[in-house]
C-alpha cells in the first residue's frame, strides 16, 4: 500500500508528541474546542517570525504544530511578537497578538479566522490599540455586547519624573462591532503602583536604548466573569524583578478596581489565562521560570471562592 507522503508527514507530526515539560513557551495561550486543546505559542528568534498551534488531547502530550501567522513588514509592522491570545466572537475566531510597530509603538493587533487552527488575516492595517500608546499584551473583554481590547501600557512612553520610574498601566479601550475601529478615549483601569504589593518593590531592568531602569511592571492583563457576575482581572508585575500573579476585582470594567494583596503564584512565573477542561475544571496556565530559554506552560487547579479566583 503507498501511503502519500504528504499523509506520511501529517501522521509522524501526530505522531510525535512533546511532552509540555520539553516544549519552550511563553505566554502560554490555551483554546478549548470538541474536546481538543490548543495551545499557541511565539517564535520570535527565528526568520520569519511566526506564531505556532500546537494539539493535545490531555494537556500533556502536544503534537502537529502548524504555523497559524507569520509577520510580514510590508504594513505597520516591523518585529517583536509577543503574547498570542485567541478568541471565540460571533462564531469566528480572533488572534491578538503584540508587535513593535515601524514607529518605534507596540500595539496589538487583531486577525481572524473560521476556525482556532487555521490562517488568520489581519483585520486592518493596523494595531487595535491606540497608536501614540505603548501597548501590548491586549486582551479580549465583551461586556453585554459591546467588545473592548484590554492592555498593558508599559515602557519606554510612560515615565514619570517625580518618580523617576517607568509607571505600568493596565487600559481598556472599546472597539466597533467589528473589531476594526477604535470607540471613544481609552481609559485607565489602574496604576502598576496604585498597588502595595507592586509599590513596594519596583524592578530593576535592562531595556534596548534606555539603560537600567526602574520599573513598575504591569504584565498580561486577562478578564474572567464570576458567577456572582463580577469581573476578576489577573496581571502580572515584578516585584524584585520576582515575575507574580496578581488578582483584582470590580463591577465592571471601568471599575473601580479592588486588589487582592495575596499573588495567585509568586514563584517567578506568571502572564496567566484561565480556562475550562473538558470535564468542568477551570485551569489557570503560565509560563514558568521567568527566565529565558528555560520557559514551559504549568497548568494549575483554579477554583472561585469568595468572589475571587484562587489557584489550589
Amino acid at each position: 500500500m503507498n501511503i502519500p507522503k504528504n499523509l506520511l508527514f501529517l501522521i509522524g507530526q501526530r505522531n510525535n508528541k512533546v511532552k509540555r515539560e520539553d516544549l519552550r513557551i511563553r505566554d502560554p495561550f490555551i483554546v478549548r474546542k470538541d474536546n481538543k486543546y490548543y495551545m499557541y505559542r511565539a517564535v520570535n528568534d527565528e526568520s520569519p517570525e511566526r506564531i505556532d498551534v500546537y494539539e493535545s488531547d490531555d494537556l500533556d502530550n502536544w503534537y502537529n504544530p502548524r504555523t497559524i501567522y507569520t509577520l510580514t513588514n510590508d504594513t505597520w509592522k516591523e518585529k517583536d511578537l509577543w503574547a498570542p491570545e485567541v478568541h471565540e466572537y460571533h462564531n469566528k475566531y480572533y488572534l491578538f497578538v503584540s508587535i513593535k510597530g515601524k514607529n518605534g509603538i507596540r500595539g496589538t493587533e487583531i486577525s481572524v479566522c473560521d476556525t482556532p487552527y487555521g490562517t488568520f488575516v489581519p483585520i486592518a492595517n493596523r494595531a487595535q490599540t491606540p497608536s501614540n500608546m505603548s501597548s501590548i499584551d491586549g486582551t479580549f473583554f465583551l461586556d453585554n455586547d459591546t467588545p473592548y481590547i484590554i492592555f498593558s501600557r508599559d515602557w519606554p512612553d510612560n515615565y514619570q519624573k517625580e518618580k523617576n520610574a517607568y509607571v505600568g498601566q493596565i487600559c481598556g479601550q472599546e472597539l466597533s462591532k467589528d473589531l476594526k475601529t477604535l470607540v471613544g478615549e481609552p481609559f485607565l483601569l489602574f496604576n502598576s503602583d496604585d498597588v502595595l504589593y507592586s509599590k513596594k518593590s519596583p524592578s530593576r531592568h535592562m531595556f534596548e536604548d534606555l539603560g537600567f531602569i526602574t520599573r513598575y511592571g504591569s504584565d498580561a492583563p486577562f478578564i474572567n466573569k464570576l458567577s456572582n457576575g463580577k469581573l476578576f482581572l489577573t496581571w502580572c508585575p515584578f516585584p524584585n524583578n520576582n515575575y507574580v500573579v496578581l488578582g483584582a476585582k470590580a463591577d465592571n470594567i471601568r471599575g473601580p478596581w479592588t486588589h487582592i494583596e495575596k499573588p495567585l503564584f509568586d514563584k517567578n512565573g506568571g502572564h496567566a489565562m484561565f480556562f475550562t477542561t473538558t470535564d468542568g475544571k477551570m485551569k489557570m496556565v503560565i509560563h514558568y521560570p521567568e527566565e529565558h530559554l528555560k520557559e514551559r506552560a504549568l497548568i494549575l487547579n483554579a477554583i472561585e471562592k469568595d468572589d475571587q479566583l484562587i489557584v489550589e
